[in-house]
């Protein structure tokens, strides 16, 4: 067939309405019928993703002096080897404390109820009508929480542990997406209408951009409270100092509530080594909290967020109806994400 018999034929039509229902139809079919290793493969892609946001500086910075094969190498392979090495020397000592609290919680509870009691016989607790078997009441429901949660908790950090054998899927895809970041976005574009590509991508630049300022330097927050609350607590004396170290930087991702969430743990485990070493905790507390807010935050985060105290209460209220404590600590980077995407395509539509 020659050249003017070929252009003569008829140009390819896509798939036609009926089709693509069908298409989208047995799309979802196999998506339901496939739907763990879906979302096994959903989780590796995110973690890689994570990966990729926290190395991508470093790859940056090394692109300049290596080439970039070597820069995304070095830099997925540094993170990586931190974290392990990170996971490895806290990990046992974690599981060990966490196992201490356990076994260790019924002491703790009948120590409170004892400082209680001793509360209960002062004057002015009686002269406010205070309900003495109150607090024993909380107590005894804070008690059975513990024995409940925390064997949980510590087979889900111990499934975690076991689970990093099989995690060596993200750093592979870490390395690809930063070496060949700019091809993939290119190919993921296409499938954007040309209509509405500009706008998309900028919307997905900005997105990337805020999403990637607030979760590193929002790591680094958490990271630096963690270890501070930690060495205070080691310091004053308090048991699993580890582990309360811990919850409060994980807690440190929830503005404004977090801290009080992760201080009432401290307190609690503390009470029952002497009043003295409550206060001390406490006030370690208060002081790394100060720390975080008059020093660490504004260099690390450097407003970030920008968001009104009211605000942010108001979208951790609405996240943790929506997902619970894993709601409140997605509900600020989430927002932050779709107001980056709101104002670059308000901006390029006007």
């Amino acid at each position: 067939m020659n050249t003017e018999d070929r252009s003569a034929l008829p140009a390819p039509r896509g798939l036609s309405r009926a089709g693509k229902w069908l298409f989208g139809l047995v799309a979802a079919g196999l998506a339901v019928l496939l739907r763990r290793p879906l979302l096994a493969l959903a989780g590796q892609a995110a973690a890689a993703g994570l990966l990729t946001v926290l190395a991508l500086p470093l790859c940056r910075a090394l692109e300049g002096r290596v080439s970039r094969r070597g820069a995304a190498l070095f830099a997925v392979l540094a993170l990586v080897g931190g974290l392990v090495i990170l996971i490895a020397l806290l990990m046992p000592p974690l599981i060990a404390q966490i196992t201490l609290i356990i076994n260790q919680a019924p002491q703790y509870f009948r120590a409170l109820e004892d400082i209680w009691d001793g509360i209960a016989r002062w004057e002015w607790v009686r002269f406010l009508g205070l309900d003495e078997n109150g607090p024993e009441q909380w107590l005894a429901r804070g008690a059975q929480w513990i024995g409940e949660s925390l064997p949980g908790l510590v087979s889900l950090l111990a499934s975690w542990v076991g689970g990093l054998g099989r995690a060596f899927l993200a750093p592979a895809l870490a390395y690809y997406f930063l070496r060949d970041r700019e091809v993939i976005a290119y190919r993921l574009s296409l499938w954007i209408p040309l209509k509405y590509r500009r706008r998309a991508l900028a919307a997905l630049r900005e997105m990337r951009r805020e999403a990637g300022g607030y979760a590193r330097g929002q790591m680094l927050v958490s990271l630096a409270v963690a270890a501070l609350t930690a060495l205070g607590l080691l310091l004053t004396g308090v048991p699993a100092w580890l582990a309360l170290g811990v919850l409060m930087g994980l807690c440190e991702w929830i503005p404004y509530v977090g801290p009080l969430i992760g201080g009432v743990p401290i307190l609690l485990f503390s009470l029952p080594m002497g009043l003295s070493t409550a206060l001390w905790a406490v006030g370690i507390t208060a002081a790394v909290q100060q720390i975080e807010g008059y020093c660490l935050s504004p260099r690390l985060m450097a407003g970030a967020t920008g968001l009104h105290p009211a605000a942010v209460l108001l979208l951790l209220s609405f996240g943790g109806a929506l997902g619970g404590l894993p709601g409140m600590m997605a509900a600020i980077p989430a927002f932050v994400c779709l107001r980056g995407a709101a104002r670059v395509l308000y901006h390029t539509r006007m």
